[in-house]
């Protein structure tokens, strides 16, 4: 069988949720990175595949799949070796995995393309105020959530698909704008926990975080 073909490029978070999966999986991936500035995502194939042209795509031997929670949903419940990343039988754990999938999809990761969308493709050079604030709400709540949730990790003791999706955006919004671990520090203690646990993390998050960062220093005239 061929490898999935995954369309991405480095730094979308989205698109480093799914080689951090296939990762913990241990499946091969046909990595192609695309040039969103060039329109590459518009071809008839890519719209063929998908006709919403985001990215992460992937192409599992000619089925065509977007958006990156409902790819590693299916990569895990098709290939993994068991459900411990997302329980098939455990509903509670599965909702609360889910919960924070939208998390971050709908607060960490829209909060960040917020701020990078504006400064990468618009010519925006200064970031309101407003937006850096509710990025530090974001860490507050995640700090709630990991305080009150008394574990290694977002839902339980043992790393899952939650951990995966929301270390992306948040490897990248820590990059711009560090935590402060005196307010934050169940937030800092656990980036440092998933760069020891979750396999290929600093190639994967780390250092595509700070490939945005230089871009976005660069943008804004600071490097």
């Amino acid at each position: 069988m061929a490898p999935i073909v995954l369309y991405s490029t480095r730094r979308t978070p989205a698109g480093r949720a799914v080689e951090l999966t296939a990762k913990l999986l241990g499946l091969e991936l046909d990595v192609q990175y695309i040039d969103l500035t060039k329109k590459e995502q518009m071809t008839p194939e890519f719209l063929k595949m998908n006709p919403m042209h985001t990215v992460p795509t992937v192409n599992d031997n000619g089925v065509p799949l977007y958006d990156s929670h409902a790819i590693i949903i299916y990569l895990v419940s098709k290939y993994g070796k068991d459900d411990s990343l997302y329980p098939k039988n455990d509903l509670v754990k599965q909702a609360n995995i889910n919960a924070l999938l939208h998390f971050e999809s709908g607060v960490l990761f829209a909060r960040l393309r917020w701020i990078l969308e504006p400064v990468f493709y618009w010519g925006q050079t200064e970031v309101p105020q407003e937006k850096i604030d509710l990025v530090l709400k974001a860490y507050e709540l995640l700090e709630a959530t990991l305080t009150n949730g008394g574990t290694d990790y977002l839902v339980g003791s043992t790393i899952t698909l939650a951990d995966v999706s929301v270390s992306t955006s948040l490897s990248t919004l820590n990059a711009l704008f560090p935590a402060d671990a005196t307010k934050y520090p169940s937030v800092v203690a656990y980036l440092k926990r998933l760069e020891q646990t979750l396999p290929n993390y600093k190639e994967i998050n780390t250092d595509r975080a700070n490939e945005a960062l230089q871009l976005y220093n660069q943008k804004l005239g600071k490097a």
